[in-house]
């Protein structure tokens, strides 16, 4: 009996010292969209490869958009310690965000989409620009029109780059701007004749009777998704912040190397989370959209050549004048632009070097 009594003590001291052990794990809290980056961390915290290197990632996965996660950072700077959004809303609504960008968790062009009724006139025209052959649209079929929208994102600055093509600017139509939440049950009730998403929302609007115009990727856009970490936070937890990044990226590579073999968690992703349930294809198509590039090729993009500016950089200043230049039109509170991007200081790849090393031992 008292050995008995020995070997369960025994084993209840070995669960109490795995608890102990796992709730004093240091901790970083990530807030991530419910969309194709959200999804690779997700995924790589089912394979708690967080605990392999020695931390606990508290994760969030939200169903709004990146102008509301600056605005949840600027209400309460302890929110999150690590986020992702498209550039665009970090553009737009960077003000008192006191974040570094550390990494490009994908690009997200070829998921960007401004749709329109499949009936619509818009569709008659196609090649009204010479330098976009494959394009829809002609003035006389956009001008005055009604497109709903998710506020400042990255689909709006693809409709507003569309526009262009056709010497139009916001000004030229109307703009109809729902939450993240409420657009898909709008689009059900009211048949607007157009509208600017990304996914996977816009694969339910397919659904709902609208057609594909053009994709940023057709208009020659990158739209990239980037990473950001609570400056305080990163300073003081250098080494958390390179193995949260080693954990992204050996998810990332996975897509890289063997696309086909995310397919089934990717839909396990999106019914879990969002009650939605999409095939295998849709799933299949809507990640060959969202194009990555591997740790070891970003370190190359983070890298200054001499004086002149990274790859990074580069896309950052073109990106951001071009977002200020389309969207100065827009008439919201939400918009509170930072100086800081125009020193580009906020962009650090000191971390991304650091990861290489965690990334190998996963």
């Amino acid at each position: 009996m008292n050995r008995f009594i020995s070997k369960v003590l025994c084993v209840f001291a070995l669960m109490l010292s795995f608890v102990c052990s796992a709730a004093d794990l240091p901790k970083i809290k990530a807030t991530f969209l419910l969309e194709h980056e959200g999804f690779l961390l997700w995924y790589a915290e089912q394979k708690e490869w967080d605990k392999k290197l020695g931390f606990e990632l508290d994760l969030t996965i939200a169903n709004y958009n990146g102008l509301a996660l600056m605005k949840q950072y600027r209400h309460d700077r302890n929110s999150w310690d690590i986020t992702c959004t498209s550039h665009v809303p970090f553009i737009m609504g960077g003000k008192d965000v006191f974040v570094e960008v550390i990494a490009v968790a994908n690009d997200e062009a070829a998921a960007n989409s401004v749709l329109a009724l499949a009936d619509s006139d818009v569709f008659k025209t196609q090649g009204y620009d010479e330098y976009f052959p494959k394009v829809y649209g002609s003035p006389e079929s956009i001008k005055g029109k009604t497109f709903a929208v998710k506020g400042v994102s990255s689909a709006i600055y693809t409709l507003a780059r569309w526009l262009e093509i056709f010497g139009l600017d916001l000004n030229d139509v109307k703009l109809s701007k729902f939450p993240d939440s409420d657009i898909m049950d709008e689009l059900k009730k009211n048949k607007y004749y157009g509208t600017a998403l990304w996914s996977p929302d816009l694969n339910d609007a397919l659904k709902l009777g609208y057609k594909e115009v053009v994709t940023a990727e057709q208009l020659g856009e990158v739209v990239p998704c980037t990473i950001k970490v609570d400056e305080k936070f990163a300073h003081e937890n250098p080494e958390l912040v390179a193995k949260f990044l080693a954990m992204y990226f050996k998810a990332l590579q996975i897509q890289i190397d063997d696309i086909d073999s995310l397919v089934d968690d990717y839909q396990l992703f999106y019914k879990q989370l969002s009650g939605k349930e999409y095939t295998k294809q849709e799933c299949l198509e809507d990640l060959k959209k969202h194009h990555v590039t591997s740790l070891e090729e970003q370190i190359k993009l983070f890298e200054h050549q001499g004086h002149r500016r990274s790859w990074i950089q580069n896309l950052e200043k073109d990106l951001t004048s071009n977002t200020l230049i389309v969207l100065k039109s827009l008439d919201t509170n939400d918009i509170q632009i930072s100086n800081r991007i125009k020193s580009q200081k906020y962009i650090n790849n000191e971390y991304i070097k650091m990861a290489k090393k965690y990334f190998d031992e996963l």
